[in-house]
């Protein structure tokens, strides 16, 4: 809670920045600490997730939709410029899909760099997600898809520890127990406002 609590003051400063004409604003990247070796990220974007099967039987099967995305991060830096990163990483989606709309969650680890004194930070890792496979002629039933994934994503500051995050995120041969036999391949593009603080 405390990454939220910080995020939040931040921005309503940045807000009485904006409205007062104050811009006194630090553009450097978020800073580190000699004594403190964790960090912890926020993420709020979009998301726009695809599930594809060619050979399902009854016809193949093609779903692309988007979603509103949230994200946390928790993690060690290594080094004595705090550049290597190892961290944790749990999201969900929702957004609006038939009748029992979107939704989706993912969680696994990744492993990074920070670069260029900190302004960029690149990230790869892996883990599960588990999304809901939308169904329309089918009424009564809820339908799921789970499986591992691999993911990419990279950040760049803008103002201390405040930025872009855009990522990459791909599974293969996922599977859902009410359709046995059969394998699904997903893709996810994230596009997300993101705060990084390396105090916590």
């Amino acid at each position: 809670m405390r990454i939220l609590k910080t995020f939040l003051k931040k921005f309503i400063l940045l807000g009485i920045c904006a409205h007062t004409g104050l811009w006194a604003l630090d553009f450097s990247p978020a800073p580190t600490f000699e004594e403190n070796n964790t960090f912890g990220s926020l993420s709020l974007g979009y998301l726009s997730y695809g599930v594809v099967n060619r050979d399902m039987q009854g016809g193949g099967y093609d779903n692309r939709r988007g979603a509103i995305l949230f994200g946390l991060k928790r993690g060690f830096a290594f080094g004595d410029s705090k550049i290597f990163l190892l961290n944790a990483w749990l999201e969900g989606s929702a957004g609006i899909e038939n009748k029992n709309g979107l939704y989706g969650g993912s969680l696994g680890a990744q492993c990074g760099f920070r670069l260029f004194g900190g302004r960029m930070i690149a990230l790869v890792g892996g883990g599960f997600e588990m999304n809901n496979l939308a169904m329309p002629h089918v009424k009564s039933e809820q339908y799921n898809i789970y499986g591992g994934v691999a993911r990419a994503e990279l950040f760049v500051d803008i103002a201390q520890g405040y930025g872009l995050s855009v990522g990459y995120m791909r599974g293969f041969n996922e599977r859902s127990k009410k359709l046995p036999g059969e394998s699904f391949d997903t893709q996810a593009i994230m596009v997300s406002v993101s705060y990084y603080d390396f105090s916590i």
